[in-house]
């Protein structure tokens, strides 16, 4: 029988869906955070080109909804005036509302594809969309480039796999930066949505990059393919959406696939984004119902511990730090 991880996983895009019920810490800064610092946030240079750039109808409905914490439900119209106009006037958000675990997001945050228009203009440049999410990009690859050059150096080869990988851009990037390692990686990029996985044959094929495999599967079913093999793994984007009990569930699910002494990194979303950039959370969450969770710094370490991992540590995507992007070892 499936667990509610495994569940949770199996169903493309589920983890964020907006059917959950909202993360209690949002919930917090919704109903009682500072009117002052929401005051302070809807000030900011991305924040007033949004308002300045939207109808006058669809900017007051939504700024008198963010500065009072009310759910989309709770405010008359809100669906004909702020919905509708958000789903017809940006490419971010219907993708969202259709598949929240959707690449297409990313490719545009990353800066791998430009965007059009106010709204996902600023989602770009806002501190949680543009900013830190590219930051996390860059600093997670830098980062599994340390660590696969020190497999090497150790052992002479390394299986690397990405969990919830999209279309592989940090599989893809770790071979473009250190072509060196070309013959002495294999990394595994497991996805399954079959949309990221055929963008991500073409982008490998088209930077004719041998190293890099796509497995259309579910993160939880994988015991077979990997009975304690792996070197190293990566898993990023997908613990955003899962809460404390399901973090653990799905860590401990995928722990064996794992050799002794393997390392895996894993990024978290942290209270940090709430209390930085609620207005962004609330946006997506009201117009797409993209239900993410944002624990405190530190929650991470409990959760992997919690699932038979041994915590190295953590860094952060620098210079924005609002995800705690924690390393477990494997006993």
């Amino acid at each position: 029988m499936e667990t509610q991880a495994e569940k949770i996983i199996s169903t493309n895009g589920n983890m964020m869906a907006g059917d959950r019920p909202i993360c209690p810490t949002l919930l917090k800064y919704y109903k009682e955070g500072d009117i002052q610092a929401k005051l302070d946030q809807v000030n900011t240079p991305e924040a007033v080109f949004l308002f300045n750039g939207l109808p006058r109808d669809v900017s007051m409905m939504l700024l008198g909804g963010f500065l009072t914490g009310a759910f989309a439900e709770q405010v008359p119209s809100w669906q004909e005036v702020v919905v509708d106009y958000f789903q017809n006037n940006s490419r971010i958000i219907p993708a969202l509302t259709a598949n929240p675990g959707t690449y297409t997001m990313l490719e545009k945050m990353y800066h791998f594809e430009p965007v059009e228009g106010v709204i996902d203009n600023y989602f770009l440049q806002s501190i949680a969309g543009g900013q830190a999410l590219k930051n996390r990009y860059e600093a997670v690859t830098a980062q599994a480039c340390k660590h696969v050059l020190e497999i090497l150096q150790t052992t002479g080869s390394c299986y690397m796999i990405d969990l919830g990988s999209g279309p592989g851009r940090n599989g893809i990037d770790i071979c473009r930066q250190h072509p060196e390692f070309n013959g002495n990686i294999k990394i595994d990029c497991v996805d399954i949505d079959p949309e990221a996985i055929v963008f991500g044959t073409k982008l490998v094929k088209e930077k004719n990059i041998k190293q890099v495999e796509f497995i259309p599967t579910s993160m939880t079913r994988l015991h077979k393919r990997y009975p304690g093999t792996v070197d190293y793994g990566i898993i990023i984007g997908v613990l955003c959406g899962l809460t404390r009990a399901e973090r653990i569930g799905l860590l401990s699910i995928i722990r064996p696939y794992f050799k002794s002494g393997a390392r895996l990194v894993a990024a978290s979303l942290l209270e940090t984004m709430a209390q930085k950039d609620l207005l962004c959370a609330y946006i997506l969450r009201e117009t797409t119902g993209w239900g993410l969770q944002y624990p405190p710094l530190g929650e991470l370490k409990e959760v992997f511990e919690a699932a038979g991992w041994i915590y190295e540590g953590f860094f952060h995507e620098e210079p924005t730090r609002l995800y705690e992007i924690g390393i477990g070892v494997a006993p």
